[in-house]
């Protein structure tokens, strides 16, 4: 997920909380080989805030807003989700979810309306995403975050469920989100931290069969980090007029087969790991603000008191992330029936045309070879975050000091094609980042391969491969499978084997099976598993059933067991 560059600080683990620098970064990222060398709540929580009631009072509706030009207004719809009593487990056939589709239809594209059609009917699979309904202020000084979220959870699973768990990930690194006031369709709930205190248990009044959604809501505070010493690349912090948001509001937990995905991520990968969801948002911040988001902005009003209030929302999308600041300039251009935003700051023009012309050229290339991006817009945000760049749904962020370095262009063209490319393999295409890391990383550097390949010929692909080879040279060659989890990684081997040897596995892939059955392949994936979580033995088969071979020494020489 994160594109780490050399000289970058990097995560850094603990047995407990995690704090302080991180090692190295995933990695010197991606290319820098093209005509030289590429290398390329804690126990002992503070106040509540509010004091919390036993039946939490509803969040006022948001006020009428005022489409931004060129947008068609959609009716605010940020009310409170309607109380849902518990069901019992034996309750036959339950009624869908309620979803406000016109919200997230402001965002996708036509095309991905039309496909989706039957999907978001009630009863349709995507009917059933959980839904984040996130009211959001920022202090005056963008230093700390209050908020409510209010989420409907649904039992896609077999079994019944018993609790919830939501992520606390700004816990990881600094222990200071803080929750209270947490409710379950309506009835105050007593909570558990478990794993230190960035797991939040939250107990459920009847087991929730499958079929059948809760309503959870709760209120939460976190203050803003305002260095890059915060271990978490600076992708949640406040740096030089730089506000960045990822993370900053409590997650569901993932559930698989083998129950809860409970695992505290290892601090020097990804720690993202959602089903895709719907989010419907309220961000009320000083008014001079200007803001990428992921999914769109719908409507913006100012509130006369110095702050405005914008409605952000987007669906389906795998997490949300804002970045703004005060200082940001925008351009735009068009690719076809997308719009793509570049924020930059002013002494970085060029840089942020840059980035639209290179995302113009690789969003054509990708939905080509791979299928049709499913939203109206792509964002692009210069921040301070350490890595090279990280992506969100239909948002990527790259690092700003890339933006105005002469020297550093190939590389800043790689970083900002290697996040587009996560569009595909992380975000429509989910998979288990924490455990899976090389089956969107592996996957997303070889689109970078096709993109250099379509955008300039051999020369470069050659020189790309030997990017490739150059990062797992820094652990001499070493054939430690590419298909295990971020843990087993420790300090430069995660960046060689993941990003380095990831790559060349999937070019021996298509060696093995012919470019046409490759692009049949990730065409196919993508198709099969979008809004899903794919696993490896799900593109493990696909491509033995595509190419009509057994694959599996192939895979035993560079995945694993």
């Amino acid at each position: 997920m994160r594109h780490r560059t050399a000289g970058s600080v990097g995560r850094k683990s603990s047995t407990h909380r995690r704090s302080g620098r991180r090692p190295e970064q995933k990695a010197r990222r991606l290319l820098a080989l093209i005509v030289c060398a590429w290398l390329v709540v804690s126990c002992a929580m503070p106040p509540p805030f509010p004091p919390p009631s036993p039946t939490p009072p509803p969040t006022e509706p948001l006020p009428t807003e005022t489409a931004t030009p060129g947008m068609t207004p959609v009716p605010a719809t940020n009310t409170p989700l309607p109380t849902v009593a518990p069901a019992a487990t034996a309750t036959p056939t339950p009624q869908p979810p309620e979803v406000n589709w016109a919200i997230y239809e402001a965002v996708l594209r036509p095309s991905a309306i039309q496909q989706l059609a039957s999907d978001m009917r009630p009863g349709g699979r995507l009917s059933s995403l959980t839904q984040y309904s996130l009211t959001v202020t920022l202090s005056a000084d963008l230093n700390r975050v209050d908020g409510r979220a209010r989420v409907r959870y649904t039992n896609n699973e077999k079994d019944p469920l018993n609790e919830v768990y939501f992520h606390l990930f700004p816990n990881i690194w600094n222990g200071a989100m803080t929750i209270a006031g947490v409710s379950v369709d309506g009835r105050a709930m007593e909570t558990i931290l478990e794993s230190g205190d960035d797991l939040l248990r939250v107990p459920l009044a009847q087991p929730l069969a499958p079929g059948r959604w809760t309503d959870i809501a709760m209120d939460f505070r976190v203050p803003i980090p305002t260095d890059d010493e915060v271990g978490n690349y600076a992708d949640f912090a406040y740096i030089n007029h730089i506000l960045a948001l990822a993370h900053f509001y409590p997650t569901v937990v993932v559930y698989g087969d083998k129950g809860w995905h409970l695992e505290t991520p290892a601090t020097q990968g990804d720690v993202v790991y959602h089903d895709a969801s719907l989010y419907d948002v309220s961000l009320t911040a000083p008014m001079g603000l200007v803001i990428a988001a992921a999914g769109a902005t719908l409507g913006r009003t100012e509130n006369g008191d110095g702050t405005a209030t914008w409605r952000l929302a987007g669906g389906p999308l795998r997490d949300f992330n804002v970045a703004a600041s005060t200082r940001y300039r925008v351009a735009s251009r068009q690719a076809g029936d997308i719009t793509i935003n570049s924020y930059f700051l002013p002494e970085d023009a060029a840089g942020g045309q840059k980035t639209l012309d290179w995302a113009a050229v690789s969003l054509q290339a990708y939905q080509t070879e791979f299928g049709s991006y499913p939203y109206r817009e792509l964002d692009i945000a210069a921040t301070e975050t350490t890595a090279g760049g990280i992506e969100y749904p239909g948002l990527i962020v790259i690092s700003q000091r890339f933006y105005s370095d002469p020297n550093n262009v190939v590389y800043f063209e790689g970083i900002t094609v290697h996040e587009v490319a996560h569009q595909w393999w992380y975000n429509v295409v989910g998979n288990d980042q924490v455990n899976d890391p090389w089956l969107d990383e592996a996957l997303t550097q070889y689109s970078t391969y096709f993109y250099y390949d379509k955008a300039y010929g051999k020369q470069a692909t050659d020189n790309l491969m030997d990017s490739f080879r150059a990062r797992w040279a820094r652990v001499e060659f070493s054939e430690k499978p590419i298909g295990l989890p971020v843990s087993a990684y420790p300090d430069k081997e995660y960046g060689a084997i993941v990003y380095g040897r990831g790559p060349l596995f999937l070019i021996a892939l298509r060696d093995r099976i012919g470019a046409d059955k490759m692009a049949q392949l990730l065409r196919r994936y993508y198709a099969e598993y979008t809004w899903k979580i794919a696993m490896p033995a799900d593109f493990r088969r696909l491509a033995e059933e595509i190419s009509d071979q057994n694959l599996g020494d192939l895979w035993a020489k560079w995945v694993g067991p």
